[in-house]
């Protein structure tokens, strides 16, 4: 018997199905380990020399969170890739403590594979700590000029922010994390995005589309048709069902990933470091030396811009949080090879952060465009 789907599910599906965001690559296999899939999805432009972004997502910001970028990006004129890591999408699993570095293998031969010389490197949340590895192991990924990092909501250890349930989470039983992505598939599909979020779960994707409840009066929702044609290109109603769907299918996928992501945000297992950013004030500490000698404290295009963007509330890194990154990446600490500036966003919160309609990602796409001109 023939589905009837309504000319909404039938643009949300054409959307959504879109090759650019369902890509298959091989991961050559080495002495350490055998062939590793990676799935992978590119918003906007395709092909051709652009400037591109590198964006490391949160924990469940898999490949299908660039569908909301899309349009965004085709306006700038700007690339961004996005890889889903291990054991989520088709990515195959690793060992946790192969996961970062393994991150790095895989960006690399990518952009290799793909033609791509140099990129913007922009991460959210658990995306953090694979940022910043892969630009202290592998600076000359971003341009000579106008190299920039930009942070958003980064991650922060619960040893510095108190966040009592991220606390509690690092005190359970090594073995229930097992059911991390089982738990926030429930909250998502079952429950609601909002809850997902105020419930204190580590996922970037929690407050990705997220709807708006209560009765609107007509002028508020012809605002809110025009924004969403603007931000998204596409109607209110056809947003309705891509979220949906893309709910749906990022559950139906293996998600098991998170499950290390959890472990390794928390540190609550053998296998957890964060690699170069073990510990940030060091990090910071060694980023300074080598981009001072990198640029000789002299040149500003040659300078590492470095874009701290933190919500207005952020339940899982809170106010202690914010205060001990921006410490962190102070001007004094970050020396003369590195520009260091910290903004906070309005009427944001750790997800809705980098919805488009808050401005954060568009103002990214638009410094990538204006930095590729002026190099």
């Amino acid at each position: 018997m023939p589905i009837n789907l309504s000319p909404q599910e039938e643009e949300a599906i054409k959307i959504i199905s879109s090759q650019k965001f369902h890509r298959l690559f091989t991961l050559a296999a080495t002495e350490n380990h055998g062939p590793l899939k990676v799935t992978y999805a590119i918003a906007g432009p395709e092909d051709g020399d652009i400037p591109t972004i590198l964006f490391c997502g949160g924990m469940f910001c898999t490949r299908w969170h660039m569908i909301k970028y899309e349009h965004l990006a085709q306006k700038e004129g700007v690339r961004i890739v996005s890889i889903d890591r291990p054991g989520f999408g088709g990515s195959t699993p690793v060992p946790l403590s192969s996961r970062i570095l393994i991150f790095q293998e895989t960006i690399i031969a990518l952009l290799s594979h793909l033609g791509i010389k140099h990129i913007s490197l922009v991460s959210h949340s658990a995306g953090t700590h694979f940022a910043l590895n892969l630009l202290y192991h592998h600076p000359s990924l971003l341009p000579p000029t106008h190299p920039t990092l930009t942070l958003i909501c980064p991650w922060v250890h619960q040893s510095h922010t108190s966040v009592s349930s991220l606390i509690a989470a690092s005190l359970l039983p090594n073995s229930v994390l097992n059911y991390w992505d089982n738990l926030n598939g429930l909250i998502i599909n079952k429950l609601s995005p909002t809850l997902a979020t105020s419930s204190g779960g580590l996922s970037a994707f929690a407050g990705a589309f997220r709807g708006k409840a209560g009765n609107e009066t007509n002028k508020k929702v012809e605002e809110q048709e025009r924004k969403c044609e603007e931000v998204y290109g596409m109607s209110l109603s056809v947003k309705k069902e891509v979220e949906k769907m893309m709910r749906q299918y990022i559950f139906e996928e293996n998600t098991k990933g998170a499950n290390d992501e959890a472990r390794l945000c928390l540190k609550s297992t053998e296998g957890c470091g964060w690699d170069a950013c073990e510990d940030y004030p060091e990090f910071v500490k060694n980023l300074k030396q080598s981009w001072e000698k990198k640029t000789n404290g002299e040149g500003e295009k040659e300078k590492l811009k470095v874009k701290i963007v933190f919500a207005e509330e952020d339940a899982l890194i809170g106010k202690k949080g914010m205060e001990y990154f921006k410490e962190c990446w102070t001007q004094e600490k970050c020396g003369r090879g590195i520009d260091a500036e910290c903004v906070q966003t309005e009427g944001t919160d750790h997800d809705s952060v980098i919805d488009p309609e808050k401005g954060v990602m568009q103002s990214i796409l638009s410094t990538g465009k204006e930095n590729e001109g002026r190099r």
